[in-house]
């Protein structure tokens, strides 16, 4: 089923914010077409002026939109800045209510934030503006470190490219890790971030050519997942010690070198029983579990159901 994707912005919105996203969402098309359909609104139809000052056509006006299965809020200075009327605040409220779910990209979390007055949400922002958006919206739980933060229904994401992250993470619920892989081989974003990975401080102290030397491991990975793979064997690999591949994972993906493994080999069996057509001992033996009832048991405690039971629901 296509979902409706609605972007939101107005003058003074981050590029980058608006054209990652949809970059990552189109690739996605080129995968498996007609998932999204892309939309871009703002208070009135037509050019709204992005905070380098190109402009940007917006296809429909705030008050001629009457569906968003999920509702994109930029960010950038004019979106962090903009004052709503009551009739535009209400607008965007329903817009919101009526969604599957509701996305800020970096500052756009100021204008989430006001969406669910009510409601206290656990959000993020840019590392700067964190402080400012707590005193701002007193009632949400503000994460200053978190690259992109899910609550229920509602995702909020950092700085401009931690847009990116979040989006490929929709795109791998949506149509499973092989394809937000996919996106990101096609787009060069060779490591996909985790949502409590550091934003900023050691983050980017770090951010320097240790991280590509991952690159070959987990293309690797993900072509022996049917082997018995050790620390030692992806260690090796890259020709690192045990520590140091444990320190890279750690500060690049957010997890031990054996619990991406594990996670990976979850991802690609949850893949195979929405797409392929094989018997779970088979996916449970070809995504590298020893038995049928470990990998029972690993999938229970990761997604929450047994492997038979999400097999039934994609049926249905």
């Amino acid at each position: 089923m296509t979902k409706q994707l609605v972007f939101f912005i107005a003058d003074g919105f981050q590029s980058l914010d608006l054209f990652g996203p949809i970059d990552c969402y189109a690739q996605a098309n080129d995968l498996h077409p007609n998932s999204y359909r892309i939309k871009i609104i703002s208070l009135l139809a037509g050019p709204v002026q992005s905070a380098a000052g190109q402009s940007v056509l917006a296809d429909e006006a705030l008050a001629d939109c009457q569906h968003a299965d999920y509702l994109i809020i930029c960010g950038g200075i004019g979106m962090r800045q903009l004052v709503l009327s009551h009739q535009q605040l209400t607008l965007l409220r329903t817009l919101a209510s009526q969604a599957e779910k509701v996305l800020s990209i970096c500052t756009g979390a100021f204008i989430l934030a006001k969406l669910f007055p009510a409601k206290p949400l656990i959000l993020t922002t840019h590392w700067r503006h964190c402080d400012v958006l707590a005193k701002a919206a007193p009632h949400c739980q503000i994460r200053g470190k978190a690259l992109y933060v899910a609550d229920g229904h509602i995702w909020s994401s950092a700085g401009v490219l931690a847009g990116v992250d979040l989006t490929l993470e929709i795109i791998r619920q949506d149509l499973g890790n092989a394809t937000a892989t996919g996106v990101a081989k096609e787009l060069v974003v060779y490591l996909q971030r985790r949502g409590e990975q550091l934003q900023f401080s050691e983050l980017l102290q770090t951010q320097t050519g240790d991280s590509l030397r991952l690159v070959p491991l987990l293309e690797w990975l993900l072509a022996n997942l049917d082997k018995d793979i050790r620390v030692q064997d992806m260690a090796e690999k890259v020709s690192i010690s045990e520590r140091q591949l444990t320190r890279l994972c750690q500060v690049h993906l957010g997890v031990s070198p054996s619990q991406y493994l594990r996670e990976l080999r979850l991802n690609c069996a949850k893949d195979l029983i929405s797409s392929a057509s094989l018997p779970l001992d088979k996916i449970a033996q070809v995504t590298g579990f020893s038995s049928y009832d470990s990998f029972r048991r690993a999938f229970a405690k990761h997604f929450g159901q047994s492997p038979s039971f999400f097999l039934q629901n994609t049926k249905h």
